[in-house]
C-alpha cells in the first residue's frame, strides 16, 4: 500500500513507522522543513516493551507539508492518514493536501472530538472519509525517538453523517445508508495491514457511537487534568475531583439523551475505569497546556456546549471548564 501521513507527531510516526517496517510505502508530511530533514537524514526509532524498531533513512520519505500542493495528483495513493490535532483541520491544511489523494484514495481521520469529518468530506467530496478511534499511546522522547507507551485497540469505521440525532436516534438507525461494499472491503484491507504491522485493528459498523463514547471520556478527563495539572489517575484521589468528573459525565448523558444518542447507563463508571487503567498517563490537553499550545477543548467540551444549547439543555460544568481551559491558551 502507498500511504500518505499528514502529521509526524508521536502517533503519526508510530503508525507510519510500523507500517514501513511491515513493508508498506509511507511518506510523512511534516510541519517544518527541519523535521523532514531530520527524518530523511537520520531515520527514527520506535521503543516498545519487546525492543526497539529502527527505521533507517531511505525506508520512507518525509516532506514539509507546504510542498504537498506542488505534488502530482495522487492517483496511486491508497490511503491518506490525517494525524494532526483537530485545530489544524482547516481550509489551509486541507487545500495543501488535496492533490495527495486520487479518485480511489481513502481518507482516515484520527482526531479527537467531533466536527472534523464534515470538514474533510467538504475538501474531498469524491473520496470515502473514515474515522479511527485508537487507544494506542505514544510520546516523543526525542525528535527522532518514539516511545510506544501503551498498546491498544484501533477501530476504523465509516461515519454516516455529522448530525448525531440523524445517525444515532432510533429513527436515524432505520434510515442508515450503507457506505457500499467497495468501501468496506478497502477498510477491511487496511485493518489487516495494520494488524500485520503489529497493531490490534478492527472494523466498526457503528463508529458514530464509538466517536461519541470517546467524546464522553475525553470531555470529562482531559479538561480536569489540564486545569489541575495532574495525570489521569489523580482525578480519583479526592471526593471533590470525583464529584467534578461525575458532574461532567451527568451533563454529557443529558445532552446525548436530548439528541437521541445512545449513552452508557453509568457513564461515570466507564470514565472511572479509564482513569484507573491510564492512571499514569498525561492527557493530550494537559500536554498542550504544559507546552504553551492551543488545546482541542473547543472541539470537545465546546462542541458539547453547542449541542446543549441546540437542545436547550443546561451544561454549566462543560461551559465552565471550556472557558477555563481556553483562558490557559497563549494570548
Amino acid at each position: 500500500m502507498k500511504i500518505e501521513i499528514i502529521g509526524a507527531g508521536a502517533l503519526g510516526l508510530l503508525f507510519g513507522g510500523m507500517l514501513v517496517h511491515a513493508g508498506e510505502r509511507v511518506r510523512f508530511w511534516t510541519r517544518t522543513p527541519e523535521q523532514s530533514e531530520l527524518l530523511n537524514g537520520g531515520g527514527f526509532c520506535i521503543e516498545q516493551r519487546d525492543g526497539t524498531m529502527e527505521l533507517k533513512p531511505g525506508s520512507f520519505t518525509a516532506c514539509p507539508i507546504d510542498y504537498a500542493s506542488t505534488e502530482p495528483d495522487g492517483e496511486n495513493t491508497d490511503w491518506l492518514f490525517l494525524m494532526t490535532k483537530q485545530r489544524h483541520i482547516e481550509r489551509p491544511l486541507l487545500q495543501k493536501t488535496m492533490k495527495l489523494a486520487g479518485p480511489g484514495t481513502g481518507i482516515l481521520c484520527f482526531q479527537n472530538g467531533i466536527g472534523h469529518v464534515e470538514k474533510v468530506r467538504g475538501a474531498f467530496p469524491g473520496n470515502p472519509v473514515y474515522a479511527a478511534i485508537t487507544t494506542e499511546g505514544a510520546k516523543l522522547a526525542d525528535k527522532n525517538r518514539v516511545v510506544r507507551s501503551a498498546t491498544g485497540l484501533t477501530k476504523i469505521g465509516y461515519p454516516l453523517t455529522a448530525d448525531p440525532a440523524a445517525v444515532l436516534s432510533e429513527k436515524g438507525r432505520a434510515n442508515r445508508i450503507s457506505p457500499g461494499e467497495p468501501n468496506l472491503k478497502t477498510a477491511e484491507s487496511l485493518a489487516k495491514k495494520l494488524t500485520q504491522a503489529g497493531f490490534q485493528a478492527i472494523l466498526s459498523n457503528d463508529i458514530d457511537t464509538e466517536i461519541y463514547g470517546k467524546l464522553l471520556i475525553n470531555a470529562a478527563i482531559n479538561p480536569l487534568t489540564a486545569l489541575l495539572r495532574v495525570p489521569n489517575g489523580d482525578l480519583l484521589l479526592s471526593e471533590n475531583r470525583r464529584q467534578l468528573l461525575e458532574q461532567l459525565c451527568r451533563e454529557t448523558m443529558q445532552i446525548y439523551l436530548a439528541h437521541g444518542i445512545p449513552c452508557d447507563p453509568d457513564p461515570y463508571a466507564r470514565v472511572e475505569s479509564v482513569c484507573r487503567s491510564t492512571a499514569g498517563n498525561t492527557s493530550s490537553m494537559l500536554k498542550d497546556v504544559l507546552q504553551g499550545e492551543v488545546t482541542e477543548v473547543d472541539y470537545i467540551n465546546g462542541r458539547l456546549v453547542e449541542m446543549a444549547n441546540a437542545a436547550k439543555v443546561s451544561a454549566p460544568g462543560h461551559e465552565t471548564v471550556w472557558r477555563l481551559v481556553r483562558a490557559l491558551h497563549p494570548a
